[in-house]
């Protein structure tokens, strides 16, 4: 069982190892076990970094972007996705197992190397302290996916709601039960500061793997999920202090996005063809309108509204005739030629900071409005966004910054986070409402909370399911 889970979560890998020169000759891929990979830090590395490309962002923004106001039906749509966009989902609906199973899957090859760690041999200065800094990846990598699955599977944060199990064993036959949220956010905080001092403040080489910059944005929207302001700005003033660059031209800006640069960037998954997460950009779209492209999904039409005339983002974000909606596609992924919307996801960068402060500093109960606007401001002068005004209450504020934020992280797998965290519904309008359940406001609340899979309810009867989904 341990040989042939591990084969997977190696050959998970390969594509990343490749890349990053850590091939290992003498691995012999028909014999893999336990024993055998944890023999060297090289054959060890390849189990964290087989995590990496295991984080499963192409369910995650697919799921988010099907649910929430990014996208609109595409006249090409033979059935892809519609029962998340309207909004009749069930426990059996595939595109929120992608999340359960891709993110636990990802948090065994953590567990794997982190159990192992002690078996691991290392004598020179040079293994030691790359043993040392995998275990820090490991125990971010193992963070960052608990994060991602009780935002997802849990409501908004409340302490006694029920959280997601959070495992740190490799036990395949365990039967978890769930704790609460108070409990699994305070695991995360756990493995997230103790990874912290074990990593590199930054690698402008390696932006797929954790540093100290990406631990302490992850923590500043940890701290934000909990409703703890405070925390959130020193955390996201830390990740500034490392690296506090916004693209602020069309040629950064676009560069990002083609991954030509990556100075904005704390922490990227890379992608590349083959991969499990590869081509996030063919996700609503076939291939390119150019070369007879199938459109499954528009973006929506009320979000390109949003955008200046002027915004770098808007050049980059979209694609096609604004006489024809139905032509428009989702460019935020535009791959290269030969393979199309392959393209790195980005997990954290500058932006995502200076929008946490901001919105930190317009929730606190005593409301900085003047430091929420300058944060806030900060993103729309980089992005060339169009005039400003100060906020005017705290009202104004929060909404205009998750205007700003659905702008900025559209299809990137955060508007149901941002909406949910608020208490704000999901409201389509126009042309971008669902024609064939024209109901424009998601109204029952236990839909912005993931089922949890019915094959592992099944398999697990001391998982409880979220309410709204049955046993």
């Amino acid at each position: 069982m341990n040989k042939i889970k591990l084969l997977v979560l190696l050959s998970a890998s390969l594509f990343l190892t490749n890349c990053s020169d850590l091939m290992n000759d003498n691995l012999d891929p028909d014999s893999v076990i336990e024993e055998n990979v944890f023999k060297t830090v090289e054959n060890a590395e390849r189990v964290v970094l087989g995590g990496y490309s295991a984080i499963p962002t192409n369910s995650n923004i697919y799921a988010q972007a099907l649910l929430t106001d990014e996208l609109k039906y595409g006249p090409k749509n033979n059935g892809q996705g519609k029962e998340v966009h309207s909004w009749t989902f069930t426990s059996g609906t595939a595109e929120f197992a992608g999340v359960w199973y891709g993110a636990y899957g990802s948090i065994s090859n953590a567990n794997k190397f982190l159990l192992n760690f002690d078996n691991i041999p290392a004598i020179t200065n040079d293994d030691i302290s790359k043993k040392n800094q995998l275990k820090g990846e490991a125990l971010a990598l193992r963070a960052f996916n608990h994060f991602l699955l009780v935002r997802s599977f849990s409501p908004k944060y409340s302490p006694a709601a029920l959280g997601v199990p959070y495992v740190v064993t490799d036990d395949i036959f365990a039967q978890p039960s769930r704790p609460t949220m108070q409990e699994t956010y305070a695991a995360i905080m756990a493995d997230a500061d103790a990874a912290y001092p074990l990593l590199p403040d930054t690698n402008p080489n390696n932006k797929f793997r954790f540093t100290k910059g990406a631990i302490r944005a992850m923590q500043a929207y940890v701290a934000l999920e909990m409703n703890n302001f405070d925390a959130a700005i020193t955390y996201a003033d830390q990740a500034l202090a490392i690296n506090s660059y916004l693209a602020n031209s069309l040629g950064t800006v676009q560069g990002t996005w083609t991954d030509a640069n990556k100075d904005e960037l704390y922490f990227y998954q890379a992608n590349f063809p083959g991969s499990a997460s590869a081509a996030p950009g063919a996700l609503f779209t076939t291939t390119a309108i150019s070369s007879g492209g199938l459109v499954y999904w528009n973006p929506s039409v009320t979000l390109y509204n949003t955008f200046a005339a002027g915004d770098f983002r808007r050049t980059r974000y979209f694609s096609g005739n604004t006489l024809n909606f139905n032509t428009f596609i989702v460019n935020k992924y535009p791959g290269v030629s030969g393979n199309y919307g392959i393209n790195n996801v980005k997990l954290f960068r500058v932006a995502d900071m200076y929008l946490v402060k901001a919105e930190a500093y317009a929730r606190k109960a005593a409301p900085d409005l003047v430091a929420s606007y300058n944060a806030y401001l900060a993103v729309r002068t980089a992005r060339n966004a169009g005039a400003s005004i100060g906020f005017s209450s705290q009202t104004d504020a929060v909404d205009r910054i998750l205007e700003e934020r659905w702008r900025e992280f559209a299809w990137e797998g955060s508007r149901l986070f941002d909406l949910k965290r608020n208490g704000k519904l999901i409201t389509r309008q126009g042309v971008d409402i669902y024609p064939l359940n024209p109901i424009p406001t998601l109204t029952d609340i236990n839909r912005y909370t993931y089922p949890i899979p019915t094959s592992e309810t099944n398999a697990n009867p001391n998982i409880q399911q979220n309410p709204g989904y049955g046993n």
